[in-house]
């Protein structure tokens, strides 16, 4: 008896220590997983309500004032640039001047304008379309931020801020 009683105690421990292949998740099982914790309803509607936000308060009155501002002196200068052809050197980068470009050149900017602070906008150029536009694609950021942080794992309260 004492022969069957060693050989449990020794039997036992081997097999709590190892597991079978069917306890552990699978790569899809455990990505579901994440992806369920990570995003539920909840991110859904604060998602949706901060992207809102956002549209709200940078497409708010936006077209009020015709007058052209600093930054769009600076920035819509570039994208003229662009439209027209022109040689330039910029340490900034390049992908935001093309869009500019791109929503200027849709607005009915032919390039030849001349941006001064202060002036206002000819009749031709439909400015709110301009300011929309850069509006609009400056909050894809915030749908974009809050899932990452998400996925990092922060918290719901952490990536609403």
């Amino acid at each position: 008896m004492s022969a069957s009683k060693v050989e449990q105690s020794d039997s036992t421990p081997q097999q709590s220590t190892q597991k079978s292949f069917a306890a552990y998740p699978t790569r899809k099982e455990s990505s579901d997983h994440v992806t369920h914790i990570l995003w539920d309803h909840r991110d859904r509607v604060i998602l949706v309500v901060l992207t809102l936000l956002t549209l709200f308060t940078r497409l708010y009155q936006i077209g009020k004032h015709p007058k052209i501002y600093w930054d769009e002196v600076y920035m819509a200068k570039f994208g003229a640039q662009y439209i027209n052809g022109t040689f330039y050197h910029d340490v900034h980068s390049v992908a935001g001047k093309l869009l500019i470009g791109l929503s200027e050149y849709v607005s009915g900017h032919n390039g030849s304008f001349t941006y001064k602070s202060g002036a206002e906008y000819p009749p031709h150029i439909n400015y709110v379309f301009q300011r929309s536009s850069m509006a609009v694609i400056g909050s894809l950021i915030v749908p974009f931020a809050y899932r990452t942080c998400r996925f990092l794992g922060f918290g719901r309260a952490a990536a609403t801020m």
